[in-house]
This record gives structure tokens, C-alpha cells and sequence, in this order.
């Protein structure tokens, strides 16, 4: 608590001090001036002093200042607010009073400065005063006056140019640093123009990468060897201007620092304080760049070609987008503006692109870059068709095709198997049709159809479509006989003769007997057989082309008896041994009838009384088709059950052409007794070789193979399987 009370009592103790300090001892009156009027001249006499009003400013607002004095005095800053604190007598040598950056005391001699108004205030007015004469509160330090003072003073606000970085006082003690400005970057080639006026002390101003800052800012002890030596100001005693050009940096961030340190070697000693204005300015490297993410060596006819200038230095901003021009045609009028442009080229040839630059700052820097426009691209072909198109002889190709071309195409070859068949050499629309007739001409098979564009340059583009070419129809059979007759057992030549255009060769097949036990077959167009039995055969001949496709001939041969050198042959003899056996027979039986009428006119009452039913009837026409065609499924084979006596006998009487007896009339057996012996002296009966019938040849309404049935005689039509497949057929004379 005493310790408290001890605080509070040198608090207010200090209070009353400091009210007592800025109590009003005078009033200081100075001639009065304005910033309007400068530059001006003034003899300032003892104890006296001048009021500059240097106006009302915006923050961040810099003022420059030229002084000349041939003697001492002090060069003080006031706002508008505190200024009366100095005229007042009272105590002025507070911050809270004064601008310190701005306060030069006991100085003399040429000088300049620049002062930027603080930012922590708003727009403000204020006063420069130079003091010439002993201020009641200045405890005896700066000017005291004493005699006249010639004085020279001009001040104004500066207008900044375009690229400032910073343009004010730096006030450093010993030992220490300031940054004048920094982090920034700037373009390779950029010049950084630093410019230096001491008001005080003999500072050092270095520029740094920002790795060398990190090792100098904690500690003065850091190696010379990271600054760039080539910006290094050492030694400032008065006005200093150097311009450095930006090299070999790679982009890093920069710093200057005026430096108020020891060393180095030949720097300042940093034991005084230092006052010293330090403006930093750009002039930005002004090099138009052109690029493009196509080869400018080697652009393709009707490409869209991208030109940007982005790859133009401006780290500081000094080209606008809106400071970039084009020119496209190489007219030297602008054809474009902006960052970046896009652009194609109709026709070959060799043009130029000019990039015209103007910055902020109103220089300006063009570059030329020369584009060479070549024909790069081959036409562009589609077919109309994908995979293999097949197509039959006799029909018709049709392929469609579009194609274009970067500069235009000149003609068009549809070729087959490499030959032109189609050209075009006058074109006006970007597709073709080729239309071709699938002829004889062709081979059958696979082939090549090929569409060859020519483009205006020369190069060329194939593309191919793979076409089969097929046989559609059989072959065509030449006029043959459907029906020969041939000796038995001669040899017989059996011949066809085929044409089929589309086809390298033919096979033929022939089949003898088909679908019988007896089948063979012969290969070849021409056959030679001798056929060894009697009666019809069906032959047929298969002709088959390379495509598959098959064509049939049928020949149905009639093979009959043949006449040997030796007389007779043996069927001849047999027939005639069965027609003289038929014709005996018939006489034999023809007596017979004759003694039986002569016994039956003698013997007729016996006979009436005797009479007996007359014997059954021989079958009629319509029960011989039940018995023969209905009853066996084999149209080859006779009926099994045999014929009764009285039938067998109607067969002879109609063979004989002899009526038929209706009724016959029972004889005693007594009686037939005595009739046999009257006809003990006939020949022996003998009986008739019966009918071969009618053999007759049909086609199955199934599987379309011919067969053969034979017909008794006095049978028109029967029903029977085929011997192929088993379908029932009814086969009939009709």
C-alpha cells in the first residue's frame, strides 16, 4: 500500500507539472506565410520567427522540401492543432506536439526532405516554422538566436509518378535500421531507381532478397556477402542517385533498408543520428513477348491459333490488358486488343504478327513474330459402311462417303482392288456415292473398295471398305433329254452340260437307282454305264458351283431287250415259248368248251333238274384297286393271296378274247366221267403265263424322288409309300 500511495503522489505530483508546463508564459508571434507563396526570400532577425501554412491534406499526403540557411536555426512541424502550443510558450517537445520525422534543430546550410502526413489522422492542416530565437521551452537545445538569418525556402506537394514505391524521411539512431519498402518484385531488367538526400548523419541504404533481410533484420551481424552488391549506396553524406537494374534476382522479393549500422567497409559509422530521404522509383521493363501454345514455325492451314502476350514482363504492372494491340495481317493498323487474341490463317504462307505495348506511364514497345502457315492436315474421309458388305452377282454396291479438308480438296478416285473405277477430279460438294453393278467381271470373293482424297496440297487420304462378292443362283443346265431308251447291258454315255460364270468349276454327282438298294453314284460331267436291268431308271445329276448352290437333272432311261450277234437271246425265246404255251392253251381249251356244249344239248333235262347255283362272279375293277392298292405297302412286291380257279380262268377267256361264261351248268359225276373219256386224247393243259401288268413312274409329293409301281391289268390307280420317305401316294394312269 505505501508503495501505491507513493505512485499516486508522483502521479499528480507530474500532473501538476505538466499543466504547469503547458500554462501560458507569452505569446510568440511569427511572420506569417503560406504554401502559395513560395518559394521566398527572408532575413530573419533575432527572436524571431516564420509561420508557414502548408494547407490541408489528405493522409499519406508528400510534401517536399528545399531549404537554405547561412546560419543556424530550427525547422519545426506542427499540426493545426498543436501549433498554438509553440506559439503559447508552451512545452512543445513532446511527439503528441510535433512531427519528429520533420524536425531538423540547429541547422544551417542546403537541405532537402520529403515528409508523407501520417495515416492515423484525417484531412489536416499544416505549419512549418523556423525558429530563429530562444523558445522559453526548448531547455536551452537547438537555435537560441542571436543574429539575423538569411533564409531561401520553396516547398509543394508532390505528385507521385506512376511507379513510387516510397518517397518520404527515414529518422534512425545508431545502430539501427530502417525499411524503406519491401516485400516487392520486379521483372528481370526492370530498373529500381533510388534516391537519396542526407539531412543528417551518413547512412548506408542496401537492397536485399528477402533470404538475405531474414538474416540482417535480428541481427547486425550478418554477411555482407548476401547483399547485392551492385545496389549498394555506402556512405550517404548528401544527395546520392543511383539506378540499378534488376538481374539474376529469379523472382525473389526484394527489400531496401537504410542502414544506420557499423560497416561495412566502407559504410557509415553508424554513432550519429541519421536523417535522410530515400525515394525508390520503377522504371518497368517494357519487352512485348509473344506466345503461343502452337509452333509459330509450322501452323496448319485453317488451325485456330491462340497469340497471347502473357508471357510479356509485367510484375509491376505496367502494360494493362487493355495496353496490348495486334497486328494480324501485317497492314500496320491494329486488328485486335487485349491479353490474348485468336486467329486462322485460310491459306499457306508466311505472315506476320506484330504486339504493340503502350504502359501506365505512357512508353511503348512493340515486337514482331513471323508465323509460317503450312498445309499439315490430310483430308478427312468417312465411309458409310462398317465391316464386310456382301453382295450377290447381278445385284447392286451402293457406299456412301463425306470428307474435308483444312484447305480444300482437289479430287476423289473410288478404285476396287486397287484400280480406278470412279473419279472426280471438279468438286464442288463434300461427299460421293459410288453406285456399282455387281457384274460377271468381278471374281467372287472378298474385295477391296478404296475412296483416295487429294487435298490442294498434294496430300492424300485412303480409306477402305472390304466388299464379298457372292454366287446368288445355281447353275444353268443346258437342254438335255428327260427320257432315253438304251439296250440292256449296253454301254450307255449319260452326259449334262452345265454353265455357272461366277464359279471356277462344277461338280457333278450322278445317281443311278436312287434311294434303293442298287444305288451308285458317278462323278464327272459324263458318265458311261451299262444298265442291267429291264425297265425304268431314274437318274439324276447333281451340278453344285464353288458357292454351294446346286442345280438337278433328271434322266429317266428305258432299258430294254437287245438283239445278240448269236440269233435270240434268251428273253426273246421265253416270250415266244409263253405266247405259243397261250395260244395251245386257248385251243385246248376251246375243244373242251365244244364236247361239254355237245354233252350239256344231250343231257338237258338231266341238267335242269341237276341245275346248280352258277359259281361267283370275278372281281370287278373297283375291288381289284382295294385288293392291290391298299393291301401291301410296297408298290414293288404282288399280292400274296392267290386267285381261286374260276378267276384264273375269266384271265384266260379275256386274254383269249373269248366271251366269258356267265353260268355253268353241274354235270353228273357219271357223266364226266364218260366226258373225260371222250377226251382222253387231248393235250395235256397247259397254264398261262400271267400279265406283267402296267408299270407305271411318279414323283413323291414329299421329298419330290421319283419311283416306279407296276398296275395289274384292269387297275387304273392304287394307293402305296414312297420308298424314300414313306409318304402314302395314290399313283393312277391319270
Amino acid at each position: 500500500m505505501r508503495w501505491v500511495s507513493v505512485l499516486v503522489i508522483a502521479s499528480l505530483l507530474t500532473t501538476v507539472v505538466s499543466v504547469d508546463a503547458i500554462s501560458t508564459k507569452g505569446v510568440i508571434s511569427c511572420t506569417n506565410s503560406n504554401l502559395d507563396s513560395l518559394p521566398e526570400n527572408w532575413t530573419i532577425m533575432d527572436q524571431e520567427c516564420i509561420r508557414v501554412d502548408l494547407g490541408t491534406h489528405d493522409p499519406r499526403t508528400n510534401l517536399a522540401f528545399q531549404i537554405y540557411s547561412d546560419k543556424e536555426i530550427d525547422i519545426l512541424l506542427f499540426p493545426s492543432n498543436t501549433v498554438s502550443v509553440y506559439q503559447n510558450e508552451q512545452s512543445y517537445r513532446i511527439d503528441s506536439v510535433w512531427m519528429e520525422e520533420s524536425v531538423f534543430e540547429s541547422f544551417s546550410g542546403t537541405g532537402e526532405w520529403h515528409w508523407q502526413t501520417p495515416d492515423d489522422r484525417g484531412p489536416t492542416r499544416w505549419y512549418l516554422v523556423i525558429d530563429n530565437l530562444a523558445h522559453p521551452q526548448d531547455s536551452g537545445e537547438g537555435d537560441q538566436g542571436g543574429l539575423p538569418v538569411e533564409i531561401e525556402l520553396d516547398a509543394d506537394v508532390i505528385q507521385p509518378e506512376q511507379f513510387t514505391l516510397a518517397d518520404s524521411i527515414h529518422r534512425v539512431e545508431p545502430g539501427g535500421y530502417s525499411v524503406v519498402h519491401g516485400p516487392f518484385t520486379v521483372d528481370e531488367g526492370t530498373f529500381v531507381e533510388i534516391h537519396a538526400r542526407t539531412m543528417a548523419g551518413e547512412p548506408d541504404i542496401f537492397v536485399m532478397s528477402e533470404d538475405a533481410f531474414s538474416y540482417y533484420s535480428p541481427s547486425s551481424n550478418w554477411s555482407s556477402s548476401l547483399r547485392i552488391n551492385s545496389a549498394d549506396m555506402l556512405l550517404v553524406s548528401d544527395e546520392r542517385y543511383l539506378p540499378w537494374e534488376a538481374s539474376d534476382i529469379e523472382g525473389e522479393n526484394l527489400y531496401i533498408v537504410v542502414d544506420n549500422r557499423q560497416g561495412p567497409g566502407g559504410g557509415g559509422a553508424g554513432t550519429s543520428d541519421v536523417a535522410v530521404t530515400v525515394t525508390v522509383t520503377l522504371t518497368p521493363v517494357l519487352e512485348p513477348s509473344i506466345s503461343s501454345q502452337t509452333n509459330l514455325d509450322s501452323v496448319d492451314v485453317g488451325a485456330m491459333v491462340n497469340l497471347s502476350a502473357a508471357s510479356t514482363p509485367n510484375k509491376s504492372g505496367q502494360i494493362p490488358d487493355s495496353g496490348f494491340s495486334w497486328d494480324i495481317d501485317g497492314d500496320g493498323v491494329s486488328d485486335w486488343s487485349g491479353l490474348a487474341v485468336e486467329h486462322i490463317w485460310e491459306e499457306p504462307g508466311n505472315y506476320s504478327v506484330r504486339l504493340s505495348a503502350i504502359s501506365v506511364d505512357s512508353r511503348s514497345a512493340s515486337v514482331s513474330r513471323s508465323v509460317r502457315v503450312v498445309d499439315m492436315s490430310a483430308p478427312s474421309v468417312s465411309l458409310g459402311v462398317t465391316g464386310e458388305v456382301t453382295k450377290g452377282f447381278g445385284e447392286q454396291l451402293s457406299i456412301a462417303a463425306s470428307f474435308s479438308d483444312n484447305w480444300g480438296v482437289e479430287s476423289l478416285d473410288w478404285m476396287i482392288d486397287g484400280e480406278i473405277i470412279l473419279s472426280n477430279y471438279s468438286l464442288t460438294d463434300q461427299f460421293s456415292t459410288l453406285i456399282l453393278q455387281v457384274s460377271e467381271e468381278y471374281s467372287p470373293g472378298q474385295h477391296v473398295i478404296s475412296l483416295v482424297v487429294r487435298d490442294r496440297s498434294g496430300m492424300i487420304t485412303q480409306q477402305d471398305a472390304l466388299v464379298n462378292f457372292i454366287d446368288v443362283t445355281a447353275p444353268e443346265i443346258s437342254h438335255y433329254e428327260t427320257q432315253i431308251e438304251v439296250n440292256y447291258g449296253d454301254p450307255t454315255t449319260l452326259q449334262i452340260f452345265a454353265q455357272d460364270n461366277q464359279s471356277e468349276g462344277l461338280d457333278y454327282t450322278w445317281t443311278i437307282d436312287q434311294g434303293t438298294d442298287n444305288e451308285i453314284q458317278f462323278n464327272g460331267p459324263l458318265v458311261i454305264h451299262e444298265f442291267n436291268t429291264e425297265g425304268p431308271t431314274n437318274v439324276v445329276c447333281r451340278i453344285e458351283n464353288d458357292a454351294g448352290l446346286t442345280s438337278y437333272a433328271e434322266i429317266l432311261v428305258i432299258v430294254k431287250d437287245s438283239e445278240s450277234s448269236n440269233g435270240l437271246s434268251w428273253q426273246a425265246i421265253a416270250a415266244i415259248a409263253a405266247v405259243l404255251l397261250i395260244i395251245s392253251s386257248g385251243a385246248a381249251f376251246f375243244l373242251y368248251n365244244s364236247a361239254v356244249r355237245r354233252r350239256m344239248s344231250e343231257f338237258s333235262d338231266v341238267a335242269k333238274e341237276d341245275e346248280e347255283e352258277a359259281p361267283p362272279q370275278p372281281p370287278s375293277p373297283q375291288m381289284q384297286a382295294q385288293m392291290w392298292g391298299r393291301g401291301d405297302t410296297s408298290p414293288f412286291q404282288a399280292p400274296q393271296e392267290e386267285m381261286k380257279s374260276p378267276q384264273q380262268g375269266t384271265e384266260m377267256f379275256d386274254l383269249l378274247e373269248t366271251p366269258t361264261p356267265q353260268e355253268e351248268t353241274r354235270i353228273p359225276i357219271e357223266l364226266g366221267d364218260s366226258l373225260l373219256g371222250d377226251l382222253q386224247s387231248s393235250p395235256e393243259k397247259i397254264e398261262p403265263e400271267p400279265s406283267k401288268g402296267t408299270t407305271l413312274r411318279s414323283n413323291c409329293s414329299k421329298c419330290s424322288k421319283a419311283f416306279e409301281i407296276t398296275l395289274p391289268d384292269g387297275l387304273d390307280e392304287a394307293y402305296t409309300n414312297c420308298p424314300h420317305c414313306g409318304s402314302e401316294e395314290l399313283v393312277g394312269t391319270n
